[in-house]
């Protein structure tokens, strides 16, 4: 997983858009693939910073690793 920021001029049509608390936030089309709960949050000082956190799915290993 990764963060930018700078989004113009780059190609996001394959990206699935959400708004959370303000924030835009794309979801790469292959990470929704995956077997995983993705849970994104707003938070820290004045409210402006997002965390992620992933579980997998029915209780199983998540196959992914947020760093």
């Amino acid at each position: 997983m990764s963060v930018g920021t700078r989004t113009k001029g780059r190609k996001l049509d394959s990206y699935t858009v959400r708004r959370i608390d303000g924030h835009e936030v794309l979801l790469d089309p292959d990470l929704l693939k995956l077997p995983v709960e993705l849970t994104i949050t707003s938070g820290g000082i004045f409210g402006r910073g997002l965390s992620a956190t992933a579980d997998g799915l029915n209780g199983n290993a998540c196959p992914i690793e947020l760093l």
